[in-house]
């Protein structure tokens, strides 16, 4: 389970950041997790695609390891940190700062949705047949 251990709000993309940290007992993939504001219930869909990032990299966190999401730009990867534990760092690439002006700041894991129809299976022609 991943859960946000720090905010540092910046009006500079190079000083603003989040922590997450696996607080489980399981390793987890990053691919599917994401950090959101509050747009992503009371925005507009341009609002929500500004304020919410996705993790998208095959990265397994292993209990007790944190994740450093900065809003600025650099290359994705594992680094050491000052104590000498690794972290893993993600860089959203982003030229504006996001957490400043946030009330709220979430973590979901969006990968865990599932599509309630497929419609590129068959689904499509049981439902045709149906109705004929």
């Amino acid at each position: 389970m991943l859960r946000i251990a720090e905010i540092k709000h910046s009006q500079s993309v190079r000083g603003e950041y989040i922590v997450l940290q696996n607080t489980g007992l399981v390793a987890i993939n990053l691919r599917g997790w994401a950090v959101c504001t509050e747009s992503l219930m009371e925005g507009t869909i341009s609002q929500i695609a500004a304020s919410l990032y996705v993790f998208q990299t095959d990265a397994v966190v292993k209990p007790y390891t944190k994740v450093v999401l900065f809003t600025g730009s650099g290359e994705d990867g594992w680094r050491e940190t000052t104590d000498g534990r690794q972290a893993y760092c993600a860089y959203w690439n982003r030229e504006l700062p996001v957490w400043h002006g946030a009330r709220s700041v979430n973590v979901l894991h969006v990968a865990g949705s599932r599509a309630v129809v497929d419609t590129t299976g068959p689904v499509l022609d049981s439902l045709s047949a149906a109705s004929a």
